[in-house]
């Protein structure tokens, strides 16, 4: 399965905000939409990802300082890993596995399509193997039951 099928059954809605914006301003828009990752964006182009680990890290590394101090360039995770439609859906969850990331954006040229998350993915995923083993094990069946006839 392509991650293209993934985005056609309705992805989830993905949120962007401006490097200048200030980490304050991504956790109050990811507690309003209820997501957990924001795409951070100069010039409109993706230049990195704000997740809820990046709240956490965000803490650690700036201490007593103010959210709204602190710019979303200085705490976003820069390196964007991201995915394309025709990507295999198997290949992206061993990839988001590896990269221990939870939140792949889709992008088609420089432009975000969407955004998967990792326990969607498996979940489709599981999905699809599960009904594969039931045809299997019918078609198995069929099969005794044809050498027995």
């Amino acid at each position: 399965m392509k991650l293209r099928e993934s985005l056609d059954k309705g992805p989830r809605a993905y949120f962007s905000l401006d490097a200048t914006k200030s980490a304050e301003d991504a956790i109050r828009l990811m507690a309003e939409k209820h997501v957990s990752a924001v795409i951070v964006t100069e010039g409109g182009a993706p230049v990195g990802i704000f997740t809820e680990r990046d709240v956490l890290r965000c803490y650690v590394k700036c201490g007593e300082r103010p959210y709204d101090e602190i710019a979303l360039k200085e705490a976003m995770t820069n390196k964007l890993i991201v995915g394309k439609p025709e990507d295999e859906v198997g290949q992206v969850i061993s990839l988001m596995v590896q990269a221990d990331i939870r939140h792949l954006p889709i992008m088609v040229g420089r432009k975000v399509e969407g955004m998967v998350y990792l326990c969607d993915l498996l979940h489709d995923h599981v999905g699809t193997l599960s009904t594969e083993i039931r045809y299997l094990e019918e078609y198995l069946r069929d099969l005794q039951d044809a050498v027995t006839d």
